[in-house]
């Protein structure tokens, strides 16, 4: 269920007859609230790759307008890069 913010009504479709899935974002309920609401998945599409690609476009805008570097300082260093992809 794409875009649905309110857990009354998000709590009411998974009480049917089959699994609901839920596409969350900024202003949906916490996981939590949806798990207790009965939603059997959820999901946030294709937002973490899009926030990405909006860190990506600030560091380069910043380099590109002030050629300073400020933006990285937040970014996951290597070792920390590779155990999360490495699923540990």
């Amino acid at each position: 269920m794409p875009g649905l913010p309110d857990l009354d009504a998000i709590a009411r479709l998974a009480g049917g007859p089959l699994p609901l899935n839920v596409m969350a974002g900024p202003g949906a309920p916490p996981v939590a609230e949806l798990a207790a609401a009965g939603v059997a998945r959820v999901s946030v599409g294709s937002a973490i790759a899009q926030s990405a690609y909006a860190a990506a476009a600030r560091a380069a805008a910043e380099l590109l307008a002030g050629g300073t570097y400020d933006t990285l300082a937040d970014g996951l260093d290597y070792g920390a890069l590779n155990t999360a992809l490495a699923g540990r």
